[in-house]
C-alpha cells in the first residue's frame, strides 16, 4: 500500500492535470492511472502512471478552455 503522502483525490487530480474528474475515473478504470482504497474513497496514486499521464483534449469543455485566449 501506498504512503499517504503518495495518493491524490480525484478533485486535486484533476485541478493538477487542468481536466475532469471522470476524465481522470476513465482513465482510472482502463489502467492508465493507478488507485487505491483509502478509508473508502479511492484515490489516485502519485507514480510512473501518474506522472505520465496526459488528458486528451476531447470533450465540449476541453475544446472550449483549449479555444479561449489566456490574459494575464
Amino acid at each position: 500500500m501506498p504512503d499517504i503522502s503518495d495518493v491524490l483525490s480525484f478533485t486535486e487530480a484533476a485541478e493538477i492535470k487542468d481536466c475532469g474528474r471522470n476524465t481522470l475515473y476513465r482513465a482510472a478504470d482502463d489502467g492508465r492511472i493507478n488507485t487505491v482504497e483509502v478509508g473508502g474513497r479511492r484515490m489516485i496514486v502519485q507514480n510512473e502512471n501518474w506522472e505520465q499521464f496526459e488528458s486528451e483534449l476531447t470533450g465540449h469543455r476541453a475544446r472550449q478552455q483549449a479555444d479561449t485566449p489566456d490574459y494575464e
